[in-house]
């Protein structure tokens, strides 16, 4: 299936490319350790920020929507220790990690990565839970734009992506899923990601073929 994109009603979404999760000097890339018993591999997401540039400076030069999100946790207390009886797998392996907590309001680790700043007049979204329409205006501030169709890269694919995607979709947005811009910690469940958006939330294209598709449009209409 061929990638179509209309610049004027296209908004990409750059999700949680924060230090904390994608910096080797961030909270999971100092505690690799603890998580790769999982499986999960933080500096696959490092290796990956290369990847996501091409379809930020595509849009941009479109005049795209872009908004950078931010996913932000209450350190005292923990927020998921706090609300779950039930802890699952990669909070509880980080849960007496030394030093500071993850991702604490107005510090570096929360911050996005220098690779990947936003510029001036980027919407930058600060949300509390894995979803970027969870509790924030991203919706406003997409009807307000006359946004249709939401394009994500960033990460964690299976996480705050999926999220994402999901209730973009039950909001009546079109969604495209950049297969090789978003970035997961554990490999094995990219494809399955990916399948599960093509089947019941909208469509996967590569980052080449988004790029592409950006620019197409916006040369035909130039």
């Amino acid at each position: 299936m061929a990638c179509k994109i209309d610049p004027n009603t296209s908004a990409l979404i750059v999700v949680d490319m924060q230090n904390d999760f994608c910096h080797p000097d961030g909270f999971y890339g100092r505690h690799s350790s603890l998580v790769s018993p999982l499986g999960l591999k933080p500096e696959l997401v490092t290796d990956g920020i290369p990847r996501i540039k091409p379809v930020l400076q595509a849009a941009r030069e479109a005049g795209l929507f872009v908004v950078h999100t931010q996913i932000i946790r209450d350190s005292v207390p923990d927020s998921v220790s706090a609300i779950h009886q039930i802890i699952p797998a990669t909070f509880e392996a980080v849960l007496n990690a030394p030093g500071s907590p993850s991702l604490e309001p107005e510090t570096w680790g929360s911050e996005i990565h220098t690779d990947l700043s936003p510029l001036e007049g980027e919407y930058i979204l600060q949300k509390r839970s894995f979803s970027a329409f969870y509790g924030t205006d991203l919706e406003v501030a997409l009807r307000r734009r006359g946004i249709e169709t939401v394009i994500l890269v960033g990460t964690i694919t299976y996480a705050c992506v999926l999220h994402t995607a999901f209730d973009a979709n039950v909001r009546d947005f079109d969604v495209i899923v950049a297969s090789d811009s978003t970035l997961s910690w554990d490999s094995s469940l990219q494809d399955p990601t990916m399948r599960i958006v093509d089947l019941i939330i909208g469509e996967t294209h590569s980052t080449e073929d988004i790029v592409k598709a950006i620019k197409y449009t916006t040369e035909k209409k130039g």
